[in-house]
């Protein structure tokens, strides 16, 4: 018998860098931008205390740090300029993972009293956000910040006139403004303005390929290093009973993403070729226009034709998909280490013996001899964007970038919020070390005795996290932890594709346009709906929709020619 789900952390989605590799690219010097260093009056004063004197409207910020600096908690002293008499309403909007009411929110009224407000969280997955942000705002509802993942969405809100400019607000933010690198802030900048404040991510550059390493043994198979080993231990996986049940039910990989798009599949697009924006000799170049797109929905095809996937491979959303994962159905996941190692853990009764199941492999090639790269990393996690209409009360912006600050780590309300609450919610369930020389934590959440864990009507809590939560300085104590730890750093020093989005802005109403465009057209080539003697009209039929104008404008940007 197959063991059931036992809901575990959840993921969010996605792009990463390890928690232990990283802290090697931070200046320990820096000092957070737009607060001066404390004077020694200042820094001998107890922890919490605000400095004495006239309340000082903080600097505007001129010049941004070139890396991370090694984290600590801004002075308290720093939000004096927020005037705590003045009660607010103020909803933030944000892609969870679990999108669930909370009717009895602990969170929401810790914060509710400790900052005279009156906060509403929107939990939305990642499509609904997509969808239901610009109908808010349209609308005249805006919520007052969002968590915003997707750029093209800030720059059309931008473009409506909807958007304050967050440089004036950064200044407000302490926090979150000492990781608002030279490079960050440039992506985050469009005409001259920042849209929104560029955040760190949650999860970067710690999403690899973990596959089932006992399967591999039992089927007499070695580690895959191509797409034609892939494919023949997709095959195995899905005809030869691997788990040995005598049932036909397990298969090799599935998408998870819900219907918008292939999940974790598109990890896979980078085996053929760089992903995204690229320049090569001096031209731009866009995996539609090399053969990498084609190549990446032909393998795609194949095995859907052949039925090597879950049967709702595309339809099914994340947290579903974990009883494929966790009740050994599928071969192959795209995951971060620490947080597969956990999950399978608790989902298989803590169960020691079930942590060297998976094995994280290194990117596959499309061809034998050939270099495997994953997709480019160090982007930021998005950004905070705030609508006009929620900063025309001074105090209210204030108020907004005040609490948003305190939930950037390692603020005040960092860990309150992060996994469903920390010790300042729940200390019996949570427990917080911080290493101030290093600036890296250990954040232990005990899912017996945690509320978020145990109580059903709880389990939306861990949504609140995805203000400011990451795994960029995480370290744990544990066994279980330590394992998850060495995948994070293994899959982090694999070679990647160069990130060359990074240094782009392109037009955002065009690049939804063709965002929507590919994934209708994708999954027709996927399905057999559409055939590929159609390609090379199709790809004509992208320039049309505005690819020819993407590339032209990314050429530019880039310093390079067309084609």
């Amino acid at each position: 018998m197959k063991r059931t789900l036992r809901s575990g952390m959840a993921i969010m989605l996605a792009s990463l860098i390890a928690v232990l590799s990283a802290c090697t690219e931070r200046a320990a010097t820096d000092e957070p931008p737009g607060n001066d260093a404390p004077s020694k009056e200042e820094a001998a004063q107890p922890e919490g205390e605000a400095s004495a004197g006239p309340v000082k409207e903080p600097e505007p910020i001129g010049e941004f740090p070139d890396a991370f600096p090694i984290p600590k908690a801004v002075d308290p002293a720093s939000y004096a300029y927020d005037d705590p008499a003045q009660k607010y309403e103020i909803e933030i909007m944000l892609p969870g993972a679990f999108n669930q009411p909370i009717p009895d929110d602990p969170i929401k009224k810790y914060l509710d009293e400790k900052y005279n407000v009156d906060l509403k969280l929107t939990n939305l997955t990642s499509a609904d956000l997509r969808n239901n942000v610009a109908v808010r705002f349209a609308s005249g509802d805006a919520p007052d910040v969002v968590v915003m993942p997707f750029k093209d969405v800030a720059i059309s809100l931008y473009k409506q006139g909807q958007l304050a400019e967050a440089s004036d607000i950064l200044p407000y933010m302490p926090q979150a403004a000492q990781y608002v690198t030279k490079t960050f802030a440039n992506w985050a900048t469009v005409d001259g303005e920042m849209i929104g404040i560029p955040r760190y991510s949650t999860f970067q550059d710690n999403w690899g390929f973990f596959i089932r390493e006992d399967w591999l043994k039992t089927l007499g198979l070695n580690m895959p290093k191509t797409v034609d080993d892939l494919y023949a231990y997709a095959e195995a996986v899905t005809k030869n009973d691997p788990d040995g049940d005598g049932k036909a039910d397990t298969w090799f990989m599935g998408g998870a993403g819900g219907g918008n798009g292939f999940g974790m599949l598109d990890s896979l697009r980078s085996a053929f070729g760089h992903p995204s924006w690229n320049v090569v000799d001096g031209k731009i170049n866009h995996p539609m226009l090399d053969g990498t797109t084609r190549g990446y929905l032909e393998f795609l095809k194949k095995l859907n034709d052949n039925q090597l996937l879950a049967p709702d491979w595309y339809t099914i959303s994340w947290e579903p998909f974990k009883a494929y994962t966790f009740n050994d159905q599928v071969g192959m996941v795209h995951y971060p280490g620490w947080n597969l190692i956990d999950e399978t853990y608790n989902a298989k009764n803590r169960d020691m013996s079930v942590l060297n199941v998976w094995k994280p492999i290194a990117p596959p090639s499309a061809a034998a001899g050939q270099e495997g790269k994953y997709a480019p990393g160090g982007a930021p996690g998005g950004m905070f964007v705030f609508s006009k209409k929620a900063v025309e009360d001074p105090g209210k912006m204030k108020r907004i970038a005040h609490i948003i600050d305190t939930m950037i780590y390692p603020n005040e309300n960092y860990w309150t919020v992060s996994q469903g609450g920390g010790p300042d919610i729940y200390p019996d369930g949570s427990r917080v070390v911080f290493n101030e020389a290093d600036g890296t934590n250990v954040f232990f959440i005990d899912k017996e005795k945690h509320p978020a864990y145990i109580k059903p009507e709880l389990n939306s809590l861990p949504d609140w996290q995805f203000v400011g939560y990451t795994l960029l300085w995480q370290i744990y104590d544990d066994e279980v932890g330590k394992i998850g730890s060495e995948h994070n750093i293994y899959v982090n020093n694999l070679p990647r594709h160069e990130n060359f989005g990074i240094f782009i802005t392109l037009d955002g109403p065009t690049e939804s346009k063709i965002n929507d465009f590919q994934l209708k057209n994708e999954i027709a080539f996927v399905l057999g709906n559409r055939s590929f003697d159609e390609w090379d009209a199709y790809v004509e039929e992208w320039k049309a929709s505005g690819g020819q104008k993407l590339m032209e404008q990314a050429a530019e940007q880039l310093g390079a020619s067309m084609p």
